[in-house]
């Protein structure tokens, strides 16, 4: 599906480099979907997506995640501009996984914490070939437990200065059942593409994906 872009100014800082520093001290922890759990539905707002591959029967007008799934993995990635160059990082390495993703025989769906019109222009700057969703409320990340006001990263989390969702990677298989997922709170552990590569294939054969993960908090 092709879509055409226009030139839009952003303020979203890709490519600051603060640095990351953990301050000490406990806080309230969040609570995110893990392997094993099911996404039965998700509310997907209409017209918030980019839609560059999605299956023939899609509607447009009544966006679903069952219908993006249609029979195949996907792996759904979260982003924030406000994760600075942690989350330019984040953004290279779903466009180098991408075709690889494809080729297993899976789908990509990057949510992205910012608006439809910085969404937009962040696809045609960076040239994005796959599905993206503006979510600048986080109503998907609270969703996938990543984000909530009670747990503000930004207070011990140095360089992160917005309300921001923590990085969070999962691959859904056939079922929508989570066979693989990545949530890095503290910035140190980001998501791996060899990981996440692996249960999508896995999911495509239908075979038990054996590596077990934890969250990086």
């Amino acid at each position: 599906m092709k879509t055409n872009y226009n030139t839009y100014q952003s303020n979203i800082l890709w490519d600051y480099n603060f640095p990351v520093k953990i301050f000490k001290g406990e806080m309230p922890k969040l609570s995110p979907l893990k392997t094993g759990a099911r996404i039965n539905s998700l509310s997907i707002p209409q017209d918030s997506g980019i839609w560059q591959n999605v299956p023939e029967q899609f509607n447009l007008s009544n966006p679903t995640i069952r219908q993006i799934i249609d029979n195949k993995p996907l792996t759904i990635s979260f982003l924030s501009g406000g994760w600075n160059e942690y989350g330019l990082k984040h953004l290279q390495t779903l466009k180098q996984s991408y075709a690889e993703i494809l080729a297993l025989g899976g789908n990509l769906l990057v949510v992205v914490q910012a608006s439809y019109k910085d969404t937009l222009e962040l696809a045609g700057h960076f040239e994005l070939p796959f599905n993206l969703l503006a979510d600048p409320n986080n109503l998907l990340a609270k969703q996938f437990g990543i984000y909530t006001k009670e747990v503000a990263l930004w207070e011990r989390i140095a360089g992160i200065s917005e309300d921001v969702p923590a990085p969070a990677t999962y691959v859904l298989n056939q079922h929508g059942k989570i066979v693989y997922h990545s949530v890095d709170t503290d910035f140190s552990r980001p998501f791996s593409a060899t990981e996440m590569l692996g249960a999508v294939f896995s999911a495509c054969h239908q075979i038990p994906y054996s590596v077990k993960y934890s969250l990086a908090a």
